[in-house]
């Protein structure tokens, strides 16, 4: 085999394990909680808590080549993904062992990518190696956010409704999946290089930058958590009352592609005309999530392909306009800080939502979140404080 065949060997595995863990922690844990009893409010608490890690990451991340190489982080948390995802099908039905466990999980995973993205990048830069590494990525969130909780679906319906115990298998192959890339990586992983960690930030960070890669997203944060809750309550709770298989395919696959098309044709459109021409186009695609969920949620369609087309059009104009987002933090010289900071709008987002939706109810919800959207738009007022490398 060539020296670049076994590079994309273990660049679409390894890229492939760094987005598995993150699915679950972020995207399962949020239906098997409800399955498990919890409301809304509860639900979006625990999981928000799972984003601190990456909020915390530009302050821990120089540390981690301190202690191990970055090659000895990827094989100890992997193996330590292995037992915990053992460890939570043992945990159930304990809830609060289950969440104390996604959160240790969480902060794995987010070591595990960092080590990851250090080992990826000492690969050369030729297109089919990022391609490579980007379509793994996608790849793992179908698998995570489809495959998995379609699988899970069929167990409960095979275990006749015994949700937990479900569950309880779904984690035990997950357990068993992260053990089979432990022992693949400890023979095709390359030696990492002595190359260190660049964690450098600015002394300061002003309060309306801040602000910006707060708002941009935070409607959008908001939405994106209880659009899993809504898609799968049922009709007298106000949601449309999709199975997990239905789910799986709506959300874990159509929405995945039309989120990975989005995106492309976002950093397509910036790189062809310019940041600045792309401002408010991008930004104003923002709104399309929160209007075709409050259209949903007021006439509840029980046609599976309307949904579909539905969650097509909201995740295509979602990635379309986060390209821009993220595309400015790949340019600013705080992108360390920047990333820290949109995992802190990503968490108020989670933490919120269920709070408000607690009290007001799906429609009514999604009708304040087309209403906040509009902070997209409006925080590019803060720009002009950010230097762009055209």
């Amino acid at each position: 085999m060539k020296h670049t065949d076994i590079s994309l060997a273990w660049l679409l595995s390894l890229n492939f394990a760094k987005g598995v863990p993150y699915v679950v922690v972020m995207v399962i844990s949020l239906l098997m909680f409800r399955q498990m009893g919890l409301c809304p409010a509860v639900v979006t608490l625990l999981v928000g808590l799972c984003y601190l890690p990456w909020v915390l990451k530009f302050w821990w991340k120089p540390y981690v080549e301190r202690v191990l190489s970055v090659r000895q982080w990827v094989m100890v948390t992997q193996l330590l993904l292995s037992l915990l995802f053992s460890a939570l099908a043992f945990a159930f039905p304990s809830v609060w062992l289950v969440a104390v466990l996604l959160v240790a999980t969480a902060w794995v995973t987010a070591i595990h990518n960092v080590a990851a993205d250090r080992l990826s990048a000492q690969t050369d830069k030729k297109s089919r190696h990022l391609l490579a590494r980007e379509l793994s990525r996608k790849f793992a969130v179908v698998v995570g956010q489809g495959v998995l909780v379609m699988l899970a679906g069929n167990l409960q319906v095979f275990y006749r409704n015994d949700m937990l115990y479900a569950w309880r298998l779904m984690f035990y192959l997950v357990a068993g999946l992260y053990l089979l890339m432990f022992f693949w990586h400890t023979f095709v992983l390359p030696a990492a290089s002595s190359v260190s960690l660049n964690s450098s930030v600015a002394a300061s960070l002003s309060l309306s930058i801040v602000l910006f890669f707060i708002c941009y997203p935070l409607a959008q944060a908001m939405i994106a958590k209880v659009s899993i809750l809504f898609l799968t309550a049922t009709s007298s709770n106000g949601g449309l009352g999709l199975s997990p298989q239905e789910f799986g395919l709506v959300m874990g696959t159509v929405g995945i592609i039309a989120l990975t098309v989005g995106g492309l044709w976002g950093t397509e459109t910036v790189h062809r005309l310019g940041t600045e021409r792309c401002l408010w186009p991008m930004a104003l695609s923002m709104l399309v999530p929160g209007f075709v969920y409050t259209l949903l949620s007021y006439f509840q369609p029980r046609d599976l392909m309307i949904v579909s087309i539905a969650v097509l059009t909201e995740q295509l104009a979602y990635g379309f306009g986060f390209a821009l987002y993220l595309w400015l933090l790949r340019q600013i010289v705080w992108r360390e800080l920047g990333k820290s900071v949109m995992a802190l709008s990503m968490m108020i987002g989670c933490m919120l939502s269920g709070v408000l939706l607690q009290f007001m109810g799906y429609n009514a919800f999604f009708v304040l979140m087309l209403g906040l959207g509009v902070l997209s738009p409006l925080s590019l007022l803060l720009l002009r404080e950010i230097p762009i490398k055209e």
